[in-house]
C-alpha cells in the first residue's frame, strides 16, 4: 500500500464518518467509495486524486448507466470533501457536462425548448377538454 492509498483510504473513512454524524444514511455511497480505494490500490494511481482516476473507475463497472452516474455523483463530493486536504486534487464536474460538454448541439434545429413546452402544453389542453365530459368525469 503505498502513502497516496493510505492517505485516500483514510479520507474516504473520515469521510464517510462525517456522513453519518451529520445523519445521512450512507452504506451503499461508503461501499463505493471504499471500492474506489481498492481500485486506486489495485491500479497502482499515484497522487494527485485526478478526474482520469475516477473516470476509469466509473466506468470499470458494469451495470446501468444511472449506477455509474451515481457512483460519479459520490466521487464528485468526496473529491470536494478532499481537495481541502489536498490542493492538486482536480475537481470532477457533474456527469452530464463530463460527458456532454454542449448538450445544445443535440437539440433539434429550429426548435427551442419554450417551443416545445407551448407544444405540449397545447396538446394537453386539448385532450383534457376532449376527455372530460359533463361533471368532470373521465370518459372511456
Amino acid at each position: 500500500m503505498t502513502a497516496f492509498t493510505r492517505f485516500l483510504g483514510e479520507k474516504a473513512e473520515r469521510y464517510i464518518e462525517l456522513r453519518h454524524s451529520l445523519g445521512y444514511s450512507f452504506s451503499k455511497q461508503a461501499g463505493t467509495l471504499r471500492a474506489f480505494v481498492r481500485y486506486v490500490e489495485r491500479a497502482q494511481y499515484d497522487a494527485p486524486a485526478t478526474r482520469t482516476m475516477a473516470l476509469d473507475f466509473v466506468l470499470s463497472f458494469g451495470g446501468a448507466a444511472n449506477s455509474r452516474t451515481t457512483r460519479h455523483g459520490v466521487l464528485r463530493r468526496f473529491y470536494e470533501y478532499l481537495a481541502v486536504f489536498d490542493a492538486q486534487t482536480e475537481t470532477l464536474r457533474p456527469w452530464s457536462v463530463e460527458f456532454f460538454p454542449d448538450p445544445g448541439r443535440f437539440r433539434r434545429r429550429g426548435s427551442s425548448a419554450s417551443q416545445s413546452w407551448r407544444r405540449s402544453s397545447t396538446h394537453v389542453r386539448a385532450f383534457r377538454q376532449a376527455s372530460l365530459s359533463g361533471g368532470g368525469r373521465w370518459q372511456r
